[in-house]
């Protein structure tokens, strides 16, 4: 997945830079990924980067290791980023959203706000208890933010492992709950380019069968969308919108298995004709 991510940032002719932090495992083999980016490891960020992690690691048992990496690009040397997880294509110019950063501390675009809270917390109703009725409105999709980089951010987020300590029972463990509630202690000033008045398509992979679903909402709608997430499932390539996700050379292949005849065809290059896949700074 990560190299159909890079794969639909470079084929938009974009150059600028992209920076892989790998989440440990198995070594990259792939000789384009490893062409196009600057790989960097956990050992590569400063002391106080990895004392950070670690300091994440005391509550946030629920999730994997590799998670809590996202929160390393705060220790780069990038004043804004766009950090992106793997399972994601780029829909659009991912340039143009740092135009929105202006007056912002962080730009997202995703639909986690119509949840309820039920993927973050035990007992959502406390934290509206305690931060007010709103509060769950500002919920974030971790998994593709663009931030303004600063130092109050890091300790909004320190002061939310306290939080984390303080009220074990209300957040479920893991690191997006987190982003949320340092958010809300810090009082970020964040933007939803999903909710009006931009009122962008959702970004979560879920909502769509086939990629003409999309095509057809960005015309009829005169919506935009950002990218698309894969989140929720491990995309094995067996439902229609899963064709996103592979490189040029195993196209043909899924279609002949999933969508054959001309059919299948003709929506792959119905789509292709349509999207524009750009981007600026990444880290993914």
């Amino acid at each position: 997945m990560c190299e159909s991510l890079i794969r639909s940032i470079r084929e938009s002719g974009c150059s600028l830079p992209v920076r892989l932090i790998h989440f440990g495992g198995e070594a990259i083999r792939s000789s384009y990924v490893l062409s196009q980016v600057e790989l960097l490891r956990y050992d590569d960020f400063p002391e106080e980067a990895r004392l950070f992690i670690a300091e994440l690691r005391g509550v946030l048992t629920d999730c994997p290791m590799g998670y809590l990496y996202r929160y390393l690009a705060w220790f780069s040397d990038w004043d804004e980023f766009i950090y992106s997880d793997n399972d994601i294509v780029a829909l659009t110019n991912w340039e143009t959203l740092f135009g929105y950063l202006e007056g912002y501390d962080l730009v997202h675009a995703d639909e986690e706000y119509i949840t309820g809270g039920k993927f973050n917390y035990y007992k959502p109703e406390s934290v509206q208890a305690i931060f007010g009725e709103p509060a769950l409105e500002s919920a974030i999709t971790a998994g593709h933010i663009v931030v303004k980089r600063s130092v109050k951010m890091v300790e909004d987020i320190t002061a939310a492992v306290e939080w984390f300590k303080k009220h074990p029972d209300i957040p479920k463990k893991h690191d997006q709950a987190l982003m949320h509630i340092a958010s809300l202690l810090g009082h970020w000033k964040m933007l939803n380019l999903c909710k009006p008045p931009h009122s962008w398509l959702s970004t979560w992979a879920g909502d769509y069968m086939i990629p003409l679903q999309i095509i057809q909402r960005v015309q009829i709608q005169n919506a935009k969308i950002s990218h698309l997430h894969y989140s929720g499932r491990v995309p094995r390539g067996d439902k229609p919108i899963d064709v996103l996700l592979f490189p040029e050379s195993r196209v043909k292949p899924w279609l002949g298995k999933y969508l054959p005849g001309s059919a299948g065809r003709s929506l792959l290059r119905a789509f292709r004709r349509r999207a524009t896949l750009l981007i600026r700074r990444l880290i993914i």
